[in-house]
């Protein structure tokens, strides 16, 4: 039984054994593979043909730009509610919502009983104002000849007086309402008021009906205008220093990355919102597909806050896989024959800001500040080396 218990022990060590072993191969193997799609060999031929092209790591002043997002907004002056200055009945709305309208064009109709008594009252008091009137003028023409009492007169000129206030005051209230004074002193009575608007701009959300009964306080619709809109911009406290009134700004809109903006600078807060830990930047549009704009849209933006020199490759140097970007180095040249055999290393790279064909890169892990790099084509080896991890 011992003979036959040691001959089981012994073939179970050796199975555990070429199980191990295999593993071994295979992570073995698996690092080969990675080892392969991190480096790639090319003739010089190879890279003739292809046209790769080979320089250093150069200094570039390039544009500095930080990324912000925001909303597009409009300052107070430049939106309004449509409300009546007396209380009545809608008989008429004469605009739809999203109708470009001028500022002070009529919108919509108002009928009150009151209006009819207001201009009563109006023809009422031009007619006692000019009763008023020819009795001041009578008591002067006594007193000039000595015949008229002074109290008299006074009491005339301060009929007078309180006539031509009344209607004054009558007179701006149907102004104001919209009511022509010349038309009723002619004779026209109405029985309707407009109301208009008091800035340009696009019709928004209309909130009565015909028929409806508002008062003084019952906004009847919103206006905005629209051509007045700037970008709300949220700049966090590291960059805030950066940014100045008349700097660049390209933003597009972030459900409509087609849509392409330009703007700049126009203010900057110097108050923090508590909530977002961000400083509200404003920015006035200057280019086209303004609009395109509407209130409330979102959106992304680049603050251009000038040149710096930074290390910079062409972008054709640049490739990404796995998320990330890359660069290709040379490893080492060797020699067979005539023919010249040439090793690249894929180096991971961070970029940056990119202007003119260039990008702003920096190496994760450092090399030499000397190192010969693919500056053209680097496509071609990044496709070399996925086809080394395939196999």
């Amino acid at each position: 039984m011992k003979t036959i218990y040691m001959t089981i022990m012994a073939g179970a060590l050796v199975i555990l054994a070429s199980c191990s072993g295999n593993k071994n191969v295979e992570n073995q193997t698996k690092e080969t593979e990675e080892q392969h799609t991190e480096e790639v060999e090319l003739t010089q031929t190879q890279i003739s043909t292809v046209g790769i092209t080979l320089g250093k790591v150069e200094k570039k002043e390039l544009g500095s730009v930080i990324r912000v997002n925001g909303e597009l907004k409009l300052n107070p002056q430049d939106k309004a509610d449509v409300m009546s200055l007396i209380g009545g009945i809608v008989r008429k709305i004469s605009v739809i919502e999203g109708q470009q309208v001028k500022a002070g064009q009529t919108v919509a109709y108002i009928e009150n009983t009151e209006i009819v008594e207001m201009q009563k009252n109006y023809l009422v008091a031009a007619k006692e104002k000019e009763t008023a009137q020819l009795e001041q003028q009578r008591q002067r023409t006594l007193s000039a000849q000595g015949a008229g009492v002074e109290k008299t007169l006074q009491q005339a000129e301060a009929a007078y007086a309180t006539a031509q206030a009344r209607l004054t005051g009558l007179y701006h209230q149907l102004v104001q309402i919209g009511i022509s004074p010349e038309q009723v002193a002619a004779g026209k009575i109405v029985l309707q008021v407009p109301v208009r608007t008091t800035i340009p701009g696009v019709v928004g959300k209309v909130s009565v009906n015909t028929g409806t009964y508002v008062d003084t306080t019952t906004p009847l619709m919103q206006i905005a205008d629209n051509s007045a809109v700037y970008a709300s911009l949220n700049v966090f406290e590291r960059n805030i220093s950066q940014v100045e009134v008349g700097q660049d700004v390209d933003f597009v809109i972030t459900n409509s990355p087609e849509a392409r903006v330009k703007g700049k600078v126009s203010l900057v807060n110097r108050s923090m919102n508590p909530e977002t830990k961000a400083i509200a930047v404003h920015a006035q549009i200057t280019g086209g597909n303004a609009d395109r704009l509407i209130v409330g849209m979102y959106i992304t933006g680049l603050i251009h806050t000038g040149k710096k020199e930074v290390t910079a490759l062409p972008d054709d140097a640049i490739v990404s896989a796995e998320g990330k970007k890359f660069v290709f180095v040379l490893d080492g040249r060797q020699a067979d024959g005539k023919e010249q055999t040439l090793h690249f290393k894929r180096v991971e790279v961070i970029t940056g800001v990119g202007e003119l064909g260039y990008t702003q890169v920096d190496f994760v892990n450092p090399v030499d500040a000397d190192a010969t790099v693919v500056t053209g084509k680097a496509f071609y080896l990044a496709s070399m080396s996925a086809d080394h991890g395939e196999h």
